[in-house]
């Protein structure tokens, strides 16, 4: 039993830096990082999230990406009440001008919503 423990968090580790040594995080603005995460939507693209810092709190987005990628002339209504209705689903916004899928965090909370907000914008690829 112990060494299945044993085996058990060294597997944890072993994901956890996979992980990060797959996530890039670049600096686009002097209060906004872009996440490039380990998901791949349905396009076979990386998914991409962006980290805004308000004060003590955390804004967490795609930055209206996703929907821009799967409907760029903003024609498909069901395509974007699907889109709204998963989302606060998810415990996330929905800005209907802007199509942008958000939520805002606590810094302990930051990686959970980015991880969360990359597995949401792959499930919506593939409604387009």
């Amino acid at each position: 039993m112990v060494k299945e423990l044993a085996n058990q968090l060294q597997l944890n580790q072993a994901i956890g830096d996979w992980v990060a040594a797959h996530t890039g995080v670049t600096a686009v603005s002097s209060d906004t990082l872009e996440v490039a995460t380990t998901a791949i939507d349905s396009y076979g693209d990386t998914v991409y999230c962006f980290v805004q810092q308000v004060g003590e709190q955390y804004i967490v987005t795609d930055d209206g990406r996703m929907l821009f990628k799967l409907d760029p002339g903003i024609g498909d209504a069901d395509l974007y009440e699907a889109t709204a209705e998963i989302a606060l689903g998810s415990g996330y916004d929905f800005n209907e001008e802007n199509c942008e899928i958000s939520v805002q965090v606590e810094q302990e909370n930051l990686a959970q919503a980015i991880v969360k907000l990359a597995q949401l914008q792959v499930a919506i690829s593939y409604l387009g």
